[in-house]
Parts: C-alpha cells; structure tokens; sequence
C-alpha cells in the first residue's frame, strides 16, 4: 500500500512538473484535428520520439556500458576503509551508489542528446521515403537523392555516433584516472614529478583496462575512418578559398579526393595498429601510433591540397578547371530551375507607333500606375473607415472584370487590436475580425488623384459580380495574432453601423445572426474552426498553453464555444509543414464571393553538389513582432501553393511542381498532407501567378549563370546586373513587378498572343574582374538594357521563364538612364521644383518597362504628398521612348503627347499661376465664336476617341485642338492690342 501512494505521489508531481509541456501536445493535437492534419501531428510526433529515443538510448548505452565495464576492471581497487576528508566521502559515494550514479548519468546524457536529436526528425523520414530525383551526379555518378535524403542522414547518425564514443572514451578514462590518483593519494605513494605521476598511472593499467582502452581508441579510428569517406561526397559542396569552382574542381578530384582514400586508409590500419598493441609490449606503442596518425592526417590532408592549387592550378587556372565548371554551371542552373528559361532574341523594332497603341488598347487599360506603397498611405486615410482597420499590405492580381482582363490592385481591411488597447474581455470575446477588402484598377485615377474603388467601404460595395464579397469576414489573416473564443454567450463586433450614434441602446431587427447595437452591428462566428474550449479539461489546458489564468475564471464561454488560435497565417502555415520557406507576402484573393488567402512555398536544400549556395533573408511579422528568417540553400523550387480560407481557417497544400524529388518525398510522408494542383478550385487556380521571392532568387543567379560557355563564365565576359531606377529620391534595383502583356512571337510555341499576366525584370550590363583575379579599377557597369526576363502567370503556361535578349550593337535605354533623361528634362524637372517649393513631397514610383510589339514603353508616376496629411496622389505620368520624355495628368494624355513628339508642357494651374486675360466685348464675340465652337467640336471627338482606345486619332485631334486653342489667343491678344 505504501508503494502505491509513493507511485500515486510520483506520478502527480511529474505532471505538475510537466503540466505545460503536457498542455502543449495536447493543444497541438486538437489545433491538428480540427484542420483535419491529425496523420501530420503523429508523424511528426513518432519520428521525434523514435529519433530522440534511438539517439538518447544510444548515447545512455555507450556511456553506461563502458562505465560499469570500469568498475569490473578495476580488480586492484579494494581498500578496507576509506580516507577522512572530501576525498574520502567521494571515493565512499563512489563506491556505495556507483549504480545509481551510472543510471542517473548515461540517462541524463541520453535525454538530452536525444531531445536535440529530435528536432531533426525531418532527416530520418526524408532518408526513409527518399524518392529518386531521376539526375546523376558527374562525379561518382549517383543519383541526386543520394545528396539531397541519403547523405545528410548519414552525417547526422554519423556526429552522434562520434559524439557518443568520445564522451565514453573520455568518462572511462576519467573514471580510471580518478581511482588510480585516489589509490595513489590514500597509499601515500603519490610521486613528486609529471614523469613519475605517469609512470605511476600506467602501473595501474592491468591487461583488462588496458584491452578496455585500446578497443574504445581503435573503434574511435574507424569511426574517424567514416568521416573521410562522407567527406568525399561533400567534395562537390562549396568551394575552398579563391578556387574557381563551387564543387570539386581539379584539385579537390586529383589532390583531396585521392588524400581522402589515403586518410581513410591511415585511420583504418591506424585501428587495427590499435588493436594490435592488445599483443604488443610496452602499450606506449600504441600512442606512437597515434600521433604518426594525426600527423600523416594534417598534412596529407591540409598542406599538400593548398600546395597543388597555388602552384600548379593557379596559374594555369582556366584549362585545369573548365570541365568543373560546366559541371558548375549545369548543376547551378539545374538547382534554380534556370534549365527551363528560354533564352530567345527579342524583336526590337523601334519606337512605339500609334499603330501599335491601337493594337495594344487592352494592354494599356492595364499598365500600372498604382505603387503598391504610396497607395496602401491612401487607402489608409480614405478606406480604413475606423482607426482601429488597417491594410498590411496591397497586393496586385487581375480579375475578368464586365468581360474584360484587368489588372487590379487588392488590399484585405484588417482589424488592428492594439489601436483599441482592448481590456482582456473585448481582445479575445469582442473584437475578432477584420471585415472586407478593398479593390482599385492599376491605372485609374479620379479627380485631384484619387484611386478609382471598384470595391469599396463596410459592407463591400461593388458594381461588378465578378467582386462581389458575400463573406467579407477575415478572422485569419497578416495581423490577427490574439487567440479569440467564438460562440460565447456574447456576440462579437461585426462592423461599425452608421444607422444608430453610440451609447443608443436601441437595436434593429436580428439577421443572419447579427444585430446592430450602440453604434455597431454585432454576429457570432459560424465557420468551420476552432478547438473546443468548452469543458474544463480544454480550459485548463488552454490556460496553461496561453499562460491565461483568465480563462478558468468565471467568463462568458459555453459548451459550444470554441477557441481560434494560430490565426496569423504565417505562423498558422509555419505550424503545419515547418520544413518548408513561405513567401513573405501572402496576397488575398476574392472567389466564389470569399476571400482566400494564398501563400507560395518552396522547397529546398543546402546539399545540391556543384551548387552555388544563396543567403535569403526576410522579414514577417508574427505576435505582434518582426520575425527574421536566414536560410542558405544551393537548391529550391517553388513546388507548394497554399491556401487559406479568410473565415474558417482552412489551409490546403497543393503541389505545384510535380518534378521535385522533394516534394514528392514529403508528400509519400504526409500523403493527406499534400494534394495535387488540379484538386484546387478552378476559381482560386485563374489567381495562382509567379511568386516574386522565387523570380528574384533566379534573377540573381541569372545574373551570371545566364553564360553557359566555361571560358566566358571564367572570364566573366557578359555579366548582368539587375537594373536601377529611382524611387521616391533614392537608386535603388528594380522590383520584380506584374504586367499585362502580350508575349513577342518569338517566345510562343503557338501562334495564342492574347493578354496576360507576367512578372518582368530588366537587366544592365555589368564589368568585374574573372575568377579569382582583380581589377585595377573597382567594377564599372552601363545602364543599357540588356535582356528582360519574364515570367508566364496564367495557367496552363504558368511558370515558363523566358530571357529576351536585346540585339546587340543596339542602343536601347535601360531604367536608369531613362531616370537620367527625366532629370534632365527642363520641363519635368521645372515641375518637380515647383511642386516641392508649395510644400509637397514628390514620390517619383516605379519604373516600368513594357515590352509592346517588337518595341518600349517606359511608364513611371509621380506622386505628390502633402508633408502635413501625408496623403499621396497620382498627379502626373511620365511616359518614354528611345527619343522622347513626356509628361502629363494621365496615361492617355502623355501616350497622345509621345506620339505627336517632343511639345511644351501646357500651362496648368499646378506649374503657374494663370495671367489676367482682357474682358471679351460683345462686338469681339461674334468673331470668337467660329472657334470656339469648333474647339469644342474638337475636343468633343478627342474625348470619344479616348473613350474607344483610339490613341492614333486621339493624337491628332487633341494637336487639332491646341492649333485651335492658339488661334483663338492670337485674336483675343490683337484685339487687346
């Protein structure tokens, strides 16, 4: 009986001591279920626990093993009492509780080796469902998986197994050591000098201990012996130094990789010299072996590599090293997906023409004039419609919209709780959700430069079916980071009623479970998510995870209510599949009257051979905080999208890219996990397009593996740069940006050129000195356009790369040096002066460079921004050729102007102040009013020709116009005379 309280005592303080951790796995099991990734949740759970139990019992044997093997060798020890004093009671701990010292310390070892083992999970079930990748290596002609699953496994099991035999070696000898200096001490026998304590010692090593020695050191030779032969593989990772080649290069196959087999070979006749001291006489033998060991190790190993590479590679560094770097240069490219770019010579033909605007009127309904920043200021001021919304981000998509293909800017209304400081009541029962999205064309602007709504205030409102939100309620989204409890005994803020002031306490009828109330209409959650919070049991546990004592006190839950958690998306994606990086910018998407947020997710590995790795850093907010992300690669694919639904919560992986051994790998471990693209509504699939982190990684590495020729990528003979603009008043590289565009023929396999949606990116040349040689000057660049590379967006061609080449011997302006015409237009930069000098900001926006039918067109806003609201508005556009610069109130008005060449900037009331005009007489009417009438006439055609997309006609009727227009001045300034 008193055996069992002392179990029942036991187990009750180990779940008070483990309460939270206990908590943790049981919240996390009920957040899995409610998704339906309840199968995640155990895989993940049983490999931890497999690999931390194999990693922690291995480590717990080892050291166990050897030190009660200790304890039986050491027949000399038996002393008849024990000494006074802190040695005395150590040897006497030693020797009374030696078992329960081992237990406590091989398990102690073995728990926390195996807690760290665990994290790596991921590694052990890659390595067991590996699938093949299909490529071989160039070197040991092995299959790509065998890098990417195979290898990493092995040197994960390998460090643990190394790591586990020293510290056993070290502790054996440790404990040896202890007894025989104490034996020493109590005898009195302890010698005055370092060469007599050894010799003292050695006496101690009887046969037993000595074989026990000599085993643990021979087993560490070849455990040692293993890492030269993993090491060989690594070979085709990284580079050495300044060596030319990221992979094994001429050195590395003919010096280190043949050193290798030597090193191995050393460690393992090192090992079985080991053992053979067992026979040999004195055991010092077996140190001299040692030390010839190591000392063949280092210089094998590290002087004879840099030897060869500094006097032999180097200076005839190009003709040793070109076959690796094809083997470079294919490899990297492959590890990109820079394999699938089509390289194509773009049909530069000239100048925009009117025949061409009138070809392109669809595109030009959608050239993008919005900056995704100043216009998230804008909506801000005129769209939060309360303090407490905010839009985190703007986004750009395109929709079908009354039948025609437009780009759009979108922006989710989110709730942003601390603007509120909510009590602890209203931050989890109250407010829970933000409410609806905005939505703008790209190049529409109303007067004083406003955004033109096409989706607009609370409740949407819209004048398009194809945007109607029926379910405009966004409880998961970029800023929802408090845990909510829905269904409660109190209903939950909607949306602010305009219909009733606050403190009214009257209320208006009840639908669709909502009601209007003090000045705001209140609802209750009825969407699929949530774990149960309505038992006690649930309660507690959710206190615990949350830290939240709140949540056992009285309050308004009830056994229905439910808790939404992990509603930020980042972290809610993060959560589920955290092998994976996600796209710092999820974007919302309206289909079927929802909204969805979807998210790009790639796959990826440091362990590609003949790799060049890439640093990618970002930022995401999660908990309120500025979460930053490092991750270094030398392969990566954008195989997952994901999808999250705004209001139940909902979260589906699709696999975008059915090629990559990764993703297949992972989706044979979670098969209910991952589905296929073509399980994804049709709705959601027309909003899938090119991630920019992806485009932007590729880009770079475009940037000088576009050469596939080894003696040209050594000389460095064309390389690029991404090219510069201006934004706001500083330089800075041009953003991957969304257009609508019609590909060149060029770049078709078929003759489809309709309208769609691409992500572009231009390129400069770039001068830097070759491989592992310098410059006498830093590196010089140009700024003419080289090449742009493009992106397909739209399904089925979505994710076809594409680098259109400029002619060569050609002249054609690249973004920066169009910044520099701007600046020095007179007329422009008049304008510029004029503004700042009223107290206005100008926020010079993005560059955009269009490729339109075999020619260029260059598009860049211009802000104003009032230094006291700090409200921008789109006040001019400037648009440009190989000839002209041009600016004007909007996009049509400054094509119209390029068309007709280069003309003064007509007089507004923005650039001067009108001059006084005399009083037109009645006896000067009658001669004014012929043209009069036909400038209006005039003007009345050049407005219906803007309306139809006629540039061509436009054109020549609005220079109709200004001939008019100057007609009529002269007469009234001779009549004033």
């Amino acid at each position: 009986m008193r055996r069992f309280i002392w179990v029942i005592v036991v187990v009750l303080v180990l779940l008070f001591v483990f309460a939270r951790q206990i908590a943790h796995v049981y919240t996390d099991w009920l957040w899995f279920r409610e998704l339906g990734y309840i199968g995640v949740f155990w895989a993940r759970f049983w490999a931890k626990l497999v690999v931390g139990a194999v990693i922690g019992v291995l480590f717990s044997l080892l050291i166990g093993l050897n030190l009660v093997l200790a304890q039986k060798f050491m027949t000399w020890r038996r002393w008849s009492h024990f000494p006074s004093g802190w040695l005395g009671q150590l040897i006497f701990w030693f020797e009374t509780g030696f078992r329960w010292l081992v237990v406590l310390v091989a398990v102690a070892f073995g728990i926390f080796v195996g807690i760290a083992a665990a994290k790596r999970w991921d590694l052990a079930l890659l390595f067991w469902f590996a699938v093949e990748m299909g490529e071989s290596d160039p070197v040991f002609g092995k299959d790509l998986s065998f890098f990417l699953f195979i290898l990493p496994f092995l040197r994960f099991i390998y460090g643990y197994i190394l790591g586990a035999w020293l510290l056993a070696l070290g502790l054996t000898v440790a404990y040896y050591a202890f007894h025989a200096l104490a034996d020493l001490t109590v005898s009195g026998r302890y010698p005055p000098t370092l060469r007599a304590q050894i010799r003292a010692l050695m006496s101690y090593a009887t046969p037993l201990i000595r074989t026990h020695l000599l085993v643990l050191s021979a087993f560490l030779l070849f455990i040692i012996a293993i890492h030269f032969r993993l090491s060989m593989f690594e070979l085709l990772y990284g580079k050495v130094g300044d060596e030319a080649v990221w992979g094994a290069g001429f050195t590395d196959l003919k010096v280190r990789l043949p050193a290798l087999w030597v090193l191995m070979l050393v460690f393992v006749v090192g090992g079985f010299l080991v053992l053979a001291n067992l026979w040999w006489r004195p055991p010092i033998r077996a140190g001299a072996v040692l030390v010839s060991v190591f000392a063949v190790a280092w210089v094998v190993g590290n002087l004879l590599p840099g030897l060869v590479q500094r006097y032999i590679v180097k200076p005839n560094e190009l003709t040793m090293e070109k076959p690796y770097l094809r083997h470079n240069i294919n490899m990297t490219r492959l590890a990109y997906g820079l394999h699938r770019v089509k390289d194509v010579r773009y049909p530069f033909a000239g100048d925009i023409t009117p025949e061409i605007l009138e070809r392109n009127k669809d595109l030009l309904a959608s050239v993008r004039l919005w900056d995704y920043r100043p216009l998230r200021d804008t909506l801000q001021q005129i769209q939060s419609i309360r303090a407490y919304y905010q839009f985190a981000d703007v986004d750009v998509d395109r929709y079908f919209v009354g039948g025609i293909y437009r780009q759009v800017m979108i922006a989710a209304r989110e709730l942003n709780i601390e603007a509120l400081r909510p009590t602890w009541y209203a931050r989890h029962f109250l407010w829970t959700h933000g409410f609806g999205v905005v939505v703008t064309p790209v190049n529409e602007i109303e007067e004083e430069g406003m955004p033109v709504l096409w989706v607009k205030d609370i409740p949407p409102q819209t004048k398009f079916p194809e945007l109607e939100v029926k379910e405009p309620r966004i409880y998961f989204g970029e800023l929802t980071d408090d845990y909510v409890i829905v269904r409660a005994k109190v209903k939950e803020f909607d949306y602010p009623h305009e219909g009733q002031v606050a403190g009214d306490k009257g209320q208006v009828t009840e639908k669709e479970g909502q009601r209007a109330e003090g000045g705001m209409v209140l609802t209750t959650y009825k969407g699929k998510g949530g774990s149960p919070i309505g038992n006690y049991l649930n309660r507690l546990a959710f206190a615990l995870r949350f830290n939240d004592p709140n949540l056992l006190l009285p309050n308004p839950i009830t056994r229905e209510s439910k808790v939404l958690w992990r509603r930020n998306i980042h972290e809610r994606m993060r959560t589920i599949a955290p092998f994976l990086i996600y796209d710092p910018d999820p974007y919302i998407v309206i289909a079927d009257g929802r909204l969805y947020w979807i998210c790009d997710a790639y796959t990826y590995s440091n362990q590609f051979p003949y790799s060049e790795p890439y640093n990618l850093e970002q930022n995401i907010s999660i908990g309120g905080k500025q979460v930053r992300e490092k991750f270094t690669f030398n392969y990566i694919r954008n195989s997952v999208k994901v999808i999250i639904d705004a209001y139940h919560g909902t979260t589906h992986f699709y696999i975008a890219d059915e090629t990559d051994p990764i993703v297949k790998t992972y989706a044979r471990i979670f098969p209910r996990l991952f589905r296929p693209l073509s399980e994804m509504p049709k709705s959601l699939q027309k909003h899938l397009r090119y991630p920019v982190t992806y485009y932007r990684i590729q880009a770079e590495m475009l940037c000088l593996y576009h050469i596939t020729n080894p003696e040209q990528f050594y000389q460095r003979e064309d390389l690029w740069r991404i090219a510069q603009e201006i934004y706001e008043t500083r330089r800075q590289e041009v953003e991957p940006y969304y257009v609508m565009m019609r590909m060149p023929e060029q770049g078709l396999e078929t003759g489809d050129r309709g309208l769609e949606f691409a992500l572009i990116l231009p390129f400069t040349p770039y001068f830097a000195a070759p491989v592992g040689g310098t410059l006498a000057s830093p590196p010089t660049e140009r700024h003419n356009l080289v090449a742009l590379m493009v992106a397909r967006c739209d399904l089925p061609r979505l994710g076809e790369l594409f680098i259109f080449r400029m002619p060569p011997g050609r002249q054609i302006f690249g973004p920066a040096q169009i910044e520099s015409r701007i600046d020095n237009d007179a007329e422009i930069s008049k304008n510029l002066t004029l503004w700042k000098q009223h107290g206005s900001d100008v926020l010079r926006g993005n560059l955009l460079v269009i490729p339109m039918d075999g020619s260029l067109l260059y598009v860049e806003p211009l802000f104003l921004v009032a230094t006291e609201t700090r409200l921008p508005e789109l006040k001019r556009v400037i648009v440009a050729n190989q000839k002209d610069v041009v600016m004007d109130k909007t996009l049509p008005l400054a094509l119209a102007r390029l068309m007709k060449g280069r003309v003064d900037v007509e007089v507004t009331e923005e650039t001067v102040s009108p001059p006084s005009q005399p009083a037109i007489t009645s006896s000067l009417a009658p001669q004014l009013k012929p043209l009069a009438e036909k400038l209006e006439q005039t003007l009345v055609q050049a407005e219906e020709s803007l309306k139809q997309g006629d540039f061509a006609r436009f054109g020549k009727l609005l220079q109709q116009a200004r001939q008019l227009a100057t007609r009529l001045r002269e007469r009234i300034e001779q009549t004033a005379e």
